[in-house]
């Protein structure tokens, strides 16, 4: 009950702070000029093996968050939803920096509309039995520690660590010991890949854009949401 009610004070604050904090920096750096191009819910990552002339250009969006910390997710959500309203349902990463000397997050992506084909395509590229794991999202020294079937890990802010599952393979998750929490994963027949994250960051924007979230004690939860664990391997560094 005590989570319950903490993510409806976290989903109530950010509805408050969303627009003031967003809506004003989702700037359009290019935009095609399609017209009428059919909204949907997808904002899918586009896998490198896709021709882009195969997609139709909508827009290049940037987001910028001026912080102490990144918020990759929020950011990703929040030109999703821009893109989204220009007809847009996939992207390409252009550009993205965290300045830390002036506390600002900068985010760009190249928009496109895809076919359902193109769409279907890309998804089925995309790697299966694969899971990664998340730390904190910042890049200061701080580390998590957790287990891996019965390895004790650490695992370093702004990094994540890539795991392949076989079908023969007990992979389990282990992290705050005897108090903790653990969660088994399977091996599936091209099973989609799976993104776990140790801090929650990328959580509270799932559910404040209605994202559908698989809930936990708070120490480890899974990003469904496979365009942003994606978007995020491609942001953060791969640890050790």
């Amino acid at each position: 009950m005590y989570k319950l009610n903490y993510y409806i004070f976290i989903i109530a604050f950010h509805l408050m702070i969303a627009p003031s904090s967003f809506s004003q920096s989702v700037k359009v750096l290019n935009k095609s000029g399609v017209q009428s191009l059919p909204s949907g819910p997808k904002y899918a990552f586009v896998e490198p093996f896709i021709d882009k002339s195969q997609l139709q250009f909508v827009a290049t969006l940037q987001v910028k968050a001026k912080n102490r910390k990144p918020v990759i997710g929020t950011m990703y959500f929040a030109i999703r939803e821009e893109a989204k309203k220009l007809g847009a349902n996939c992207f390409i990463i252009n550009y993205y920096v965290w300045d830390t000397l002036n506390n600002v997050s900068i985010l760009v992506l190249d928009s496109y509309y895809a076919s359902d084909s193109i769409l279907t395509i890309n998804a089925i590229g995309h790697e299966t039995n694969a899971v990664y794991i998340f730390g904190k999202e910042g890049m200061d020294e701080k580390t998590i520690s957790f287990t891996v079937k019965g390895e004790k890990m650490e695992i370093k802010s702004g990094t994540f660590l890539k795991y392949a599952l076989t079908e023969k393979d007990d992979f389990y998750i282990s992290k705050g010991g005897f108090a903790g929490e653990s969660i088994r994963i399977m091996w599936g027949s091209n099973m989609p890949p799976a993104f776990y994250t140790l801090s929650g960051f990328g959580v509270d924007e799932m559910m404040l854009f209605n994202d559908r979230i698989a809930f936990h004690s708070g120490k480890i939860n899974q990003l469904s949401n496979i365009s942003l664990g994606l978007l995020l391997t491609h942001l953060l560094k791969q640890g050790n």
